[in-house]
């Protein structure tokens, strides 16, 4: 394998006549002796700014730019709280202090760092939340508050833990005690029961802005922000999606429930999972016989368009071959059969993934398994950029290189779909590369043991990368 340092000199002298060079800066505060072991972002668009910050064994070393890449304040370092507090649950900026909100892996102790660049100092507080037998789903941030969404034991009520920069601040409770989450069944009379049934407990974030990876849109329970309103879909039924939605700015909430398709044979091997975008909810059924995609109005619930396929058929509306990639055959290779591709989102975890190129719909549905290859998946895995996993938060940049990394580092089995702003398929589209093919490209004999990452600034994403030889971090604009 080759050294680090040799990789990121071929890529940077091979590529950046291609691709234009966005900032480059020596990581030079307390490192003699240190080995970096992460590098990760976060980014304000309050106040036009960004934090990179450069972690090892001890510390974290934090430094400020402003949109251009022009250095505003001096960086410095602090303690690493990773061995402790290894998640970070998300970031605000008020003032002239920036806060993190970093958490155990149960997200029951919080630790609330507020770094200071005028003074390059830090303030630590630590608190305890009386959670107890709750079930801990996400968390994320609004106007300067850190919200952390839990479903009380054995009840459809949600409790939601509030924390600002100086501790805990108090709870807000919705409730959804009327809705009937077992569908009939006296075995399941609430939410709580009916993620416990199905095995179904991880969360996810998701950011629609940004290219999506079926590893990341695979889990059954996801939550969206709009600012104040933040959405929460849950997959755990094969019958219907339920859509949730939570005001927090008025303490309100309401639901709906979402009706899927019935199958001839609506066995065991039957899953499901949906996916919003924009004003649209795309839901996705399969079974090893048959599967079914369907796209409805948020607003009415109204059915908008419907394809299906079964085993023994072709599918007639794909733009791509059936896909598979990773894992034990690490590359690439096509699935001619509908049949095997049944099987294969059957036995796993179906997704979909959606973005838009023009006024047209660029739709991936498959499914997806987690793989290691010959060590670590991605960069992640330990330390305070490692722990996040589902956390998409406004300002948490480290949460989109977790989102880049599973969109280039994902065994799956998938085929793309192109609709038009009616929703109709599109027979002859070619698919477009979007942002993250562009950066898996240019960094394509790149190593993943290099420390890197990627983030958003305003329309524009950022690959870096630090040079372990001379600690010198060099960062691209795409």
């Amino acid at each position: 394998m080759r050294i680090v340092a040799l990789l990121f000199l071929i890529l940077t002298s091979f590529y950046s006549v291609a691709q234009e060079p966005f900032l480059t800066f020596d990581h030079n505060v307390n490192t003699l002796g240190k080995k970096a072991t992460q590098l990760f972002s976060a980014v304000f668009p309050e106040n036009n700014t960004f934090l990179i910050f450069v972690e090892d064994k001890k510390q974290l070393s934090v430094y400020q730019f402003d949109e251009n890449g022009q250095e505003t304040a001096e960086g410095f370092s602090f303690p690493n709280f990773a061995k402790k507090y290894p998640n970070i649950g998300g970031y605000i900026h008020q003032g002239d202090t920036y806060t993190l909100f970093l958490s155990t892996l149960n997200k029951k102790k919080w630790a609330i760092v507020t770094l200071d660049f005028k003074h390059k100092s830090f303030d630590l507080k630590e608190t305890k939340l009386e959670i107890k037998g709750d079930r801990v789903l996400e968390s994320l941030t609004y106007n300067g508050k850190h919200y952390l969404f839990t479903i009380q034991r054995d009840t459809s009520t949600f409790e939601v833990y509030v924390l600002g920069p100086k501790g805990m601040l108090t709870t807000k409770e919705f409730s959804f005690e009327s809705t009937d989450f077992g569908e009939g069944r006296r075995t399941i009379p609430n939410l709580d029961r009916l993620l416990q049934n199905t095995f179904t407990k991880d969360a996810t974030i998701i950011d629609s802005d940004s290219p999506i990876a079926l590893e990341s849109s695979k889990q059954k329970i996801k939550f969206y922000q709009d600012k104040a309103l933040v959405t929460l879909t849950i997959d755990a039924s094969k019958r219907q999606t339920y859509y949730l939605q939570f005001d927090l700015e008025n303490n309100t909430s309401s639901e709906q429930t979402i009706a899927k398709a019935s199958f001839d044979k609506d066995i065991l091997s039957a899953k499901s999972n949906s996916f919003i975008f924009e004003d649209k909810l795309f839901v996705l059924k399969t079974s090893s016989d048959e599967m079914d995609f369907s796209i409805y109005n948020l607003d009415s619930m109204k059915n908008l368009a419907s394809f299906s396929a079964r085993k023994g058929t072709p599918i007639t509306f794909k733009n791509t071959p059936i896909i598979q990639e990773g894992g034990e055959f690490d590359s690439y290779r096509e699935l001619e059969k509908t049949s095997k591709f049944l099987r294969k989102v059957a036995s796993s975890n179906p997704a979909i993934a959606v973005f838009k190129e023009d006024d047209n719909y660029i739709i991936t549905l498959g499914a997806t398994k987690e793989i290691t290859k010959n060590g670590p998946m991605f960069i992640y895995g330990t330390g305070l950029a490692g722990a996040v996993v589902g956390g998409l938060i406004t300002g948490l940049g480290n949460a989109m290189y977790y989102q880049y990394n599973a969109y280039t580092y994902t065994k799956s089995a998938r085929f793309q779909m192109v609709l038009d702003s009616d929703l109709q398929f599109v027979p002859d589209a070619e698919i477009p590369l979007n942002s993250f093919d562009n950066i898996k490209e240019f960094t394509q004999e790149t190593s993943p043991r290099v420390i890197q990452t990627v983030f958003k600034l305003n329309d524009s994403y950022i690959w870096g990368a630090l040079d372990s030889k001379n600690n010198s971090i060099n960062f691209f604009r795409f």
